[in-house]
């Protein structure tokens, strides 16, 4: 790591704004039948929405009504999980464009929506064209700092971050911190991180203080400290209630904890699910004893999936690969992610993909590459340990067979037993 990286860890902290969604985990929206009812679920958005509709009505010459209701429409994308209202606040940036076609706040929200539907390259496009009129703004460099980063550009991220920080120190320049120091092995710096923005965060905007204490949980969450996690995630539930991250953090911890029965439940609230929601729901559906409605999940999730023209098939792909079928579309799929994206996730994916099809030198070198930072991932962990198992490496597999269970004994309900089964075939 550069000089330069190591001191932007360690000032640290920063805060993924409110206004700027990228997630760590690459995630495919998904929709269950019965979650149509989230639609219509009044959320606090609600009401800036309708507020920005009169704007509207009464200026519908100015870019800034259109762009106000933008932004009313992404606060109901994070409130709720559901992306279909990207659709409104997109219909809403084109009106505005229309009438500015140069307008700064909608090429900000613009690129908000392609950060949030894993459009990285795009969204760091605008923000670069941007940058060159406003060098110093928060808003731009959030933008570029997060797309960078879930483009695996990890050092230029770690720079511009750093820029950031100098700007403002701020949530939003410490959440994005946190982030990174997780992503380069400081779990406790991260941790740290992310207290820090709990004591700036804004008090009376709910869902994104509710956010925040979300991603804590998570961190706690990574490295198996179970119970610090669910603490966090009953908190963030308490502030905003049904929150969809929350409900996420709590099925996950309450698994963990061999609750699946309560762990369902928490999973069968969230409306507008991601694929990798519905995929933990079906393996909490197969531990627990009920096969038929896994298989069922698995198979929807599946067939939807093969049906898609594009989007990110990040997460159907390790679906493929651990259940080992379709295993030719799953390498296709990683391959194609590597390609597009250098970060992380999808170096470990093409690792697991290549591993499934017998590949193992192959998969070495992109299990290699993905723990290039140093990262505490029990995923990586265990591919790293399957990979040198069928090498013949046995130490080594053991090592890192025994690493992932240490660090996060539940990091995958199914995987995790694989773990365990392939550590005491070595012995």
């Amino acid at each position: 790591m550069t000089n330069y990286s190591k001191k932007f860890l360690i000032i640290g902290t920063l805060i993924l704004s409110t206004f700027f969604v990228s997630s760590c985990e690459k995630q495919s929206v998904t929709i269950s039948e019965t979650a149509r009812a989230e639609e219509t679920r009044r959320t606090p958005a609600d009401e800036k929405i309708a507020k920005a509709e009169q704007m509207v009505e009464q200026f519908p010459d100015l870019a800034k009504s259109h762009n106000y209701l933008a932004m009313a429409y992404l606060q109901k994308v994070r409130e709720t999980g559901n992306y279909n209202f990207n659709r409104q606040a997109e219909a809403a940036l084109a009106n505005a464009l229309k009438i500015e076609p140069e307008s700064f706040e909608a090429g900000i929200l613009q690129a908000q929506i392609y950060l949030s539907e894993h459009e990285f390259g795009k969204a760091l496009e605008i923000a670069e064209k941007l940058e060159k009129n406003f060098p110093n703004n928060q808003a731009v460099l959030t933008v570029k700092t997060d797309a960078q980063t879930e483009l695996g550009l990890y050092e230029e991220a770690v720079k511009t971050g750093q820029k950031l920080v100098d700007l403002r120190p701020s949530a939003v320049s410490y959440t994005r911190v946190a982030h990174l120091r997780s992503l380069y092995g400081d779990t406790d710096g991260a941790i740290e991180a992310r207290k820090e923005v709990l004591k700036m965060a804004d008090p009376l905007d709910k869902e994104n203080l509710a956010w925040f204490h979300s991603e804590l949980g998570r961190e706690y969450f990574e490295v198996g400290r179970f119970e610090e996690a669910e603490r966090m995630f009953d908190l963030a539930l308490k502030i905003f209630p049904e929150y969809h991250w929350a409900l996420t953090g709590k099925g996950k911890t309450r698994a963990a904890l061999g609750d699946y029965a309560q762990a369902a439940e928490f999973f069968e609230k969230i409306g507008f699910a991601e694929t990798g929601h519905e995929i933990y729901l079906a393996d909490i559906y197969k531990k627990s004893g009920r096969e038929a409605e896994a298989e069922k999940l698995y198979t929807k999730i599946a067939e939807r999936e093969k049906a898609k023209d594009g989007g990110d098939l990040h997460r159907i792909a390790l679906l493929w690969a651990d259940r080992d079928t379709n295993l030719d579309e799953a390498l296709e799929i990683a391959r194609k992610d590597r390609e597009q994206n250098g970060d992380l996730l999808s170096s470990d994916t093409l690792a697991w993909a290549l591993y499934k099809k017998g590949e193992f030198r192959e998969a070495k070198k992109y299990i290699t590459e993905a723990m290039r930072l140093g990262t505490k991932s029990a995923l990586f962990y265990y591919h790293k340990g399957m990979i040198e198992k069928s090498l013949g490496n046995k130490k080594e597999a053991a090592r890192f067979l025994k690493l992932a269970l240490d660090t996060n004994p539940a990091f995958d309900l199914i995987q995790a037993e694989k773990a365990r089964t392939a550590l005491n075939e070595i012995g």
